[in-house]
């Protein structure tokens, strides 16, 4: 096999075979390639594809290191499982979970029906949502089930009080819940997969001969049942192969251990150690500026990035007076970069937390900057998606009570939440889940609505007759046609109904294009897809829009030029870090060189002396963490009066009075008079570095079709006003006319 387009320590990794092997990867140094090349390597070897077994995150991680092994291999990698965490526990599962008393057609819930589950017991018991909310006790059954905890091992650990019984009884009947409906919820696919393999020796027996090579990415990442899990396979062959990096866990708040890959070599004595610190993607200015700043983590194994790239640009800093005046500074060097041709999809502005977005949108949208938002409304949260598979759901597991009651009236079909409790009492009375109540109706339910109930389940026996006998895209146009889905949205006038009506023809098109595509083109696989898909699976590379999401988010992608807004001390760090001590601190700080490292080309970090966020304003500190990169790699463009405050301002409580006239951009900036900003709508004296406004007909006139965040499309009807008094009235299709001031208004022109 071929190894010439690997450095020196790929080749080490890869030509390791035998025994426990980290390899500790840095940031962009090639870990895919490493690990895909080895697997490769192990099957030129001899070893065949069904021994190997490959452990991921995301499916989209999955599915591009089956496509390069599949490549190396000329195709030969078909029996090895490559696939995520949860996906391979499915199928595990889907084989051998009758042991467990569960059905094999068992569905997967999302955050959704388990809210919706919790929903309904917080009724049966009489809980008062003031008082405690599902949220809480959602977080707590999760991290139960993170530590491999059952309701009453929680409770044994807790305070044992009033409010901690309360949860454990939710608990009991969440989970007996689920288990009635043929469920589970995402932490049950690992635990229960675990609970198969240690009480049925002979299942664990088959898969330890079946995997007698098993790889796991990103092992920083890993959770207590992950690591049990892998431990558990490879405990007789010893050929564990994991790849991570430390410098990059930052999931420890929902369960991520870090312990686990800094004390592999405990685990595992004779685990041979490689690190890849050859970095393939960011300057090494970038790089300096990640490794000045991680090696102020204690808990940690040392590694420092290079690269034999060029040393590239210095990163720029800016000390923003507030949060709008931080967005505008973004907004204008976004608009140097498309100068200089970098395409939209190759900026990201990253920030700490969702409530950052808002004024960094505003600003983005009156800069005429295209853009989106990472972590919004999954296409498969959206409810009309979420109804079309909860009736596909239903074909599969009548037992799924959570996907009935949601589509038993939608649309509507007359059959009201006192028909619906009436049901659940006489599920309660058989002993059975809700839809065997729909075959054995009460006697005290009226003719009216018996004659509804009886029509629905007439409607769905009559789908379930039809599904053997269509393709997977037939039978799916046909469910969205008889329930009536398509129809409720078709027939309005309302733009966001019809928007509704497009989300459905394009899940349609997408069940179409899984059915081409997949090996297993059936409703099962389907869904089974569908459910295990995450957020990141979701991202999706544009060309025509600037990404905006969280540093969390970021993890895993890369960008030509980076922005990182709000680096004050108690965003990052956040103040509740602050608190909890420093391996919290740590966290942060290794988040904060997760995003430095997604900049492939340029970097630029920013502030705000003053922010509000929820409504209450502030002046900030600097974050700590800035002070821990090198002076020599920030630009001087802002010149000494920023620098000798960087990383180390002092608090007072009323903003500093000038001693003499401020520059125009407010930073302390030289010669930057000349180039001012110039965003539409934003008020002069409003941001010390902003133009005055241009007057509203430069902005909009009448007859321009706009877009509005809330109100959606419209026209302009009419302009009026000027400078800060600026306004514009626009018809709204859904909404009618309304007026609104061009200063504030989260309105974008539609070219």
């Amino acid at each position: 096999m071929n190894l010439n387009d690997l450095n020196e320590k790929q080749r080490e990794a890869v030509i390791t075979h035998d025994g426990p092997l980290l390899i500790v990867a840095g940031a962009g140094s090639g870990k895919t390639r490493a690990m895909t090349y080895r697997i490769a390597s192990l099957m030129d070897s001899g070893v065949p594809a069904y021994n190997i077994l490959a452990l991921t995150f995301t499916n989209k991680a999955a599915k591009e290191m089956q496509r390069r092994v599949e490549d190396l291999t000329r195709g030969e990698a078909e029996d090895a499982w490559i696939g995520t965490f949860h996906s391979v526990c499915v199928r595990i599962l889907r084989r051998d979970i009758e042991k467990l008393g569960y059905k094999r057609s068992f569905v997967i819930y999302d955050d959704d029906d388990q809210q919706r589950v919790l929903k309904d017991l917080f009724k049966r018991f009489d809980i008062d949502e003031k008082n405690m909310s599902i949220r809480e006790v959602k977080r707590a059954i999760g991290d139960a089930k993170n530590k491999l905890l059952d309701a009453d091992g929680w409770f044994a650990q807790s305070g044992k009080d009033r409010r901690a019984q309360t949860i454990h009884d939710l608990f009991v009947a969440y989970d007996d819940k689920l288990r009635q409906a043929s469920a589970l919820d995402f932490d049950d696919l690992l635990n229960k997969t675990l609970e198969l393999l240690l009480e049925h020796p002979p299942v664990l027996s088959h898969y330890r001969r079946r995997f007698l090579y098993v790889h796991v990415d990103e092992y920083q990442d890993t959770n207590l049942a992950q690591y049990q899990l892998v431990k558990l396979i490879t405990q007789e062959s010893r050929n564990l192969c994991v790849v991570g990096d430390d410098d990059q866990s930052i999931y420890g708040w929902r369960g991520a251990d870090i312990r686990n890959i800094l004390e592999f070599q405990n685990d595992f004595p004779e685990a041979r150690v490689v690190k890849l610190e050859q970095n393939y993607r960011s300057t090494q200015t970038i790089l300096s500026a990640a490794n000045s700043l991680i090696e102020n983590n204690g808990q940690r194994m040392p590694k420092e990035l290079w690269t034999e790239g060029r040393k590239g640009d210095k990163i720029r800093f800016a000390a923003a007076g507030d949060e709008r005046e931080e967005a505008a500074w973004i907004c204008e060097h976004i608009r140097r970069l498309r100068a200089r041709k970098v395409p939209y999809g190759e900026i990201a502005v990253l920030y700490r937390m969702h409530a950052q977005s808002r004024v960094l949108e505003e600003m983005i949208m009156r800069a005429g900057i295209p853009y989106r938002v990472y972590g919004g409304t999954r296409f498969y949260d959206r409810k009309e998606i979420k109804d079309a598979l909860a009736y596909l759901r239903l074909m599969i597991n009548p037992d799924d009570d959570v996907a009935l009651k949601r589509i038993i009236n939608t649309p509507k079909r007359a059959i009201g939440d006192a028909t619906v409790a009436m049901l659940e009492a006489q599920a309660d009375n058989l002993g059975s889940p809700l839809y065997q109540a729909l075959l054995d109706l009460p006697d005290t339910l009226g003719s009216r609505p018996r004659k509804c109930v009886e029509s629905f389940r007439d409607m769905m026996d009559n789908l379930n007759r039809k599904r053997n006998e269509l393709s997977l895209g037939e039978f799916t146009k046909l469910m969205l046609d008889e329930t009536g889905l398509i129809k409720e949205y078709a027939e309005s006038a309302d733009e966001d109904m019809l928007s509704k009506r497009d989300n459905l023809l394009e899940f349609l098109g997408a069940v179409n294009e899984f059915a081409t595509k997949s090996d297993d083109p059936s409703l099962e696989a389907y869904l089974e897809n569908v459910a295990l898909v995450t957020d990141l699976d979701m991202q999706e590379d544009s060309p025509q829009y600037v990404t905006l999401m969280t540093l969390h988010s970021a993890k895993g992608l890369e960008y030509r030029a980076v922005f990182i807004a709000g680096l004050e001390d108690g965003l990052i760090p956040s103040g509740r870090a602050k608190q909890e001590g420093e391996a919290r601190l740590e966290e942060e700080r290794r988040l904060l060189y997760v995003g430095i490292t997604r900049a492939r080309d340029n970097l630029y970090l920013t502030r705000a002396r003053h922010r509000a966020i929820y409504n209450q304003a502030a002046r900030n500190l600097p974050s700590p963490f800035l002070a821990e990169i090198p002076k020599e790699l920030i630009s001087d463009e802002w010149g000494t009066a920023m620098r000798k405050h960087f990383g180390n301002e002092k608090k007072s409580p009323e903003p500093p009075k000038p001693t003499k006239p401020a520059p125009k951009m407010g930073f302390g900036t030289p010669g930057m008079e000349q180039d001012p900003l110039k965003i539409p709508g934003v008020r002069k004296g409003f941001i010390a570095s902003l133009a005055p406004p241009p007057e509203p007909t430069e902005i909009f006139r009448k007859g321009d079709r706009v877009l509005h965040k809330k109100f959606g499309s419209g026209t302009v009807v009419e302009t009026t006003g000027a400078g800060a008094d600026a306004r514009v009235s626009i018809q709204f299709t859904a909404y009618g006319e309304k007026e609104f001031s061009v200063a504030i208004a989260p309105i974008v022109k539609v070219e």
